[in-house]
């Protein structure tokens, strides 16, 4: 009887324990799912990889060290890489090995190629289990990170391509009013050109030249429109402005990119972006530029460029991923980023850009009609291999024509 009775007791026992326990589990999953993070009480750890300037890296540090104002249960961690090609490097073992970042940021230029080899998670059931708000955002920018209708990406930023001129330089040549077609380019970069002095800068880059296609209504339609009528004139316009002896690439002076020609002085024209900002600020103070629209060839057309956040699809905790990217684009951290001459993809803020960077008022139409780059999939193949042909034709002799090597990348694509 005794024995019963103390059995009886230590069951009634066990079941309140397990009872407390359930109660208690419970508990911390809910307290979780309100914090946007984890279970039992505890934070949930979530990394982001970027690349950028140390100056980027202040920023993002302040909007870690505060996310608990929004996300109490998400602790957030930066990771800063020396390069993108490092990153992008050192991605797939970091995958392997279960250490890659929650979620990094990128730009759309070469994105696609990610997203249909299925490194991104879509984000769509995402943003609804989270209830982040994504009609802050403007719809276009918004758009670039669409793909077959998925949302791949929370934007951070967007930028149309510009064109820079030396504004000594030009008035120098007794020229009048900035030009608006490619045939005016032409025209002033002949008179501009001298001894020591070319008129145009054409890095052969795919950005650039990705800049030419779209003036003429080109595009490279993620590769289906490779070799298009409008992106054979595109190229054209650019052998003709190098065989005219007025248009030089970086390589050829000695230079890595394009605005070291013009920050030197050894160009009085090029395409550029927001990034020449502060760049000519430290590398050619004094230096007196005009920014405008990249010029039309027969429509309206340049690259917009953007930034964002993707949660990558092996994250352990992609809701909490998808808040901390989400909680990067708050006002505080926005603000930070247009004061250093990044356009926010916040639509009240991306209003008050051009106001904050009156060198750039000349190209706000612009973002009316800037798209994306649109490369192939095999976006890093395509690349180089435009690259290469297009060196080997322009600096190295070789006897091809716009059609043929565009013809020929087409073949490539299939």
């Amino acid at each position: 009887m005794r024995k019963n009775v103390k059995n009886s007791i230590l069951l009634i026992l066990s079941f309140m324990l397990l009872f407390a326990l359930a109660a208690c589990s419970n508990k911390d999953k809910n307290s979780g799912a309100a914090g946007g993070a984890g279970n039992n009480g505890k934070k949930t750890t979530i990394t982001m990889g970027f690349w950028g300037t140390a100056q980027d890296l202040k920023i993002y540090q302040a909007a870690a060290d505060s996310i608990g104002e929004q996300y109490p249960n998400i602790e957030l961690k930066i990771k800063q890489y020396p390069s993108s090609d490092q990153f992008w490097n050192a991605l797939p073992g970091e995958i392997a090995a279960h250490v890659a970042p929650d979620f990094i940021k990128v730009s759309n230029e070469g994105s696609y190629e990610y997203i249909s080899k299925g490194l991104f998670a879509p984000l769509d059931d995402l943003v609804a289990s989270t209830g982040v708000d994504m009609s802050k955002f403007t719809e276009s920018v918004t758009n670039i990170w669409k793909v077959d209708n998925k949302l791949y990406a929370i934007p951070n930023s967007s930028s149309p391509a510009m064109f820079f001129i030396n504004e000594d330089m030009w008035k120098n040549a007794g020229l009048g009013a900035y030009p608006t077609t490619w045939d005016e380019v032409e025209a002033a970069a002949k008179k501009l050109t001298s001894k020591d002095v070319y008129g145009i800068t054409i890095n052969l880059d795919p950005y650039h030249i990705s800049n030419y296609v779209k003036s003429y209504g080109g595009d490279w339609g993620n590769g289906k429109t490779v070799n298009s009528k409008e992106n054979v004139q595109a190229l054209q316009k650019i052998f003709d402005l190098y065989k005219e002896g007025v248009a030089v690439t970086p390589k050829s002076l000695g230079y890595g990119w394009d605005g070291e020609v013009f920050s030197n002085g050894k160009t009085a024209m090029t395409t550029g972006g927001y990034w020449y900002k502060g760049f000519l600020k430290d590398a050619a103070p004094n230096l007196k530029y005009a920014v405008v629209p990249v010029p039309k060839g027969t429509a309206n057309g340049s690259t917009m460029i953007s930034d964002a956040y993707v949660v990558l699809k092996d994250s352990d905790n992609k809701d909490a991923a998808l808040q901390a990217a989400y909680y990067m684009t708050n006002e505080k951290t926005q603000t930070d980023f247009l004061a250093i001459g990044n356009n926010s993809a916040v639509s009240s803020l991306s209003a008050k850009y051009f106001d904050a960077n009156p060198e750039f008022k000349a190209v706000q139409p612009a973002m009316e009609y800037s798209s994306d780059f649109a490369y192939p999939a095999e976006s890093k193949k395509f690349k180089d291999e435009l690259v290469n042909q297009l060196e080997a034709t322009i600096l190295g002799g070789a006897k091809k024509t716009p059609q043929e090597i565009l013809d020929s990348l087409q073949a490539s694509t299939k």
